[in-house]
Formats: structure tokens, sequence, C-alpha cells
């Protein structure tokens, strides 16, 4: 599954509110919702590389970006280019040339200890710099930094987004709406279409007339909704 956009979403009840989730939205809509787990995991960001004009760049080609009320994180589709972003940073111009220590500093200013938790992990020189280390020793490093941040897998929950592909109507007012599944194909009440689309599992829009009635249409550049009659007396349908 290749993952197009991702946000923050609301921390499962119990949980602290730093424990946010990220949902996931795939090209067809579907959204997947990661919890508990890391920090890391959740974002797909196995250096916990906070939002910044780097970490969100076109060429890192994060998805979007995730946190609290403390902390943003970048977004990234998948852990290989999560790694990616952690790599080219740290081999880049602003990184290599500083000894792991300043590295450290800079890169996670709150935690003091992190330098040491790293040369424990590595037995490295605190005192050499990114790009003096051999590409074996570069190696050693970042697979520190990634264990230090964590990757703990949590919970996945996949939110399947359905299509409208025909309506009801009875004396010209659209009564229900057959909306397609991976089952197979269901009809459902227009009221239950409407909390549907409200709630993102539908590919329509939800119009809100004057009078406080809503009703579906398809979404911007979609067709239009295929038409079934159906006839009071007989229920029969007859497709348009």
């Amino acid at each position: 599954m290749t993952f197009v956009k991702a946000q923050a979403g609301p921390a499962n009840y119990g949980d602290p509110k730093n424990m946010f989730t990220v949902q996931y939205f795939d090209g067809n809509g579907n959204m997947t919702i990661r919890s508990s787990g890391t920090r890391a995991w959740r974002c797909n960001n196995p250096g916990n590389l906070k939002k910044s004009s780097y970490s969100i760049s076109q060429k890192r080609r994060a998805i979007g970006f995730a946190g609290d009320a403390d902390d943003v994180y970048a977004v990234y589709p998948d852990y290989e280019t999560g790694h990616e972003a952690l790599i080219v940073m740290l081999r880049g111009n602003i990184y290599s040339p500083l000894t792991l220590t300043q590295a450290s500093k800079r890169y996670v200013a709150s935690d003091p200890g992190h330098i040491r938790k790293i040369v424990n992990m590595t037995k490295l020189d605190p005192n050499r710099t990114i790009k003096s280390l051999t590409d074996q020793e570069f190696e050693t490093y970042w697979k520190a930094i990634e264990e230090n941040e964590g990757w703990g897998i949590g919970n996945e929950v996949f939110i399947e987004k359905w299509y409208i592909t025909g309506v009801h109507k009875k004396r010209g007012v659209i009564t229900e709406y057959l909306i397609e599944k991976n089952e197979g194909p269901t009809w459902i009440a227009k009221e239950q279409a409407v909390n549907f689309a409200l709630e993102g599992r539908l590919h329509a829009t939800v119009v809100h007339m004057k009078n406080g009635r809503l009703y579906l249409r398809p979404e911007f550049g979609s067709k239009s909704f295929e038409l079934a009659f159906i006839t009071v007396e007989t229920h029969e349908e007859i497709l348009c």
C-alpha cells in the first residue's frame, strides 16, 4: 500500500495527549491509523526528524507532519524514505563537519545525555567528525541513532473509503445509495450515507442547504452518481 498523505490524529482514549495517532491516506482515500508503538514508527521517521524546511522538503518526499502541542515531526510514506532523510541530513553540509558531540547537541538539544548513549552503543570517539567516519563506522553511527529513537510497532486500523455507484429515487427524491465495499456492493439509506460522508468514509461531498437539509454530490472532478429508479408500486429497479 502506497501512502500519499498523512496527518496527526487524536490520541486514543486513555493515552496521554502526546501519544498522538497518525492518519495515513492512500491514493483511493482509504485511511490507515497508526497508534501506540513508538513515535518513530507511527511517523515512518526512524530518526524522529522534527518538521523543518529540510525534513518536509520536496526532495525528502515527506507526505505530511504530525505531533502534539510541544513538537511536530515529519511523516514519511515508509521506513526507507524516512531513513534516507536521516542519512542525507547526517552526510550533508551542516552535520558532516561536526563532531559526534556537536551533532548530538544540534540533533537533540533537549537531551544532553544523547552523545553518551551513542558512544556507549558505538564505542566511537565523540571528538571524531561525522565526515571522518569510515562507511562501516558511519553505519554503526546511524544504526545507534535509530536504535536510540526506537522502532516499536504498535497498532494499525484500516478504514476503507467507499464509492457511490448508484442511487434509488422515490418521487424524484434520493432515498438510498449503492456503495462499493471490498465485500461487494451494498444499498444504504440516505441518512446513513450522509453520516458516512461526514466521517470521511465516502467519496462524496456533503452539501448543506439553507433549510438545514443535507445531500450528497460527487467529489470535484468525479462523474455523476449512476442512477437506478425504483418504482413505488412494484419496487422494480430499472438501471439507467
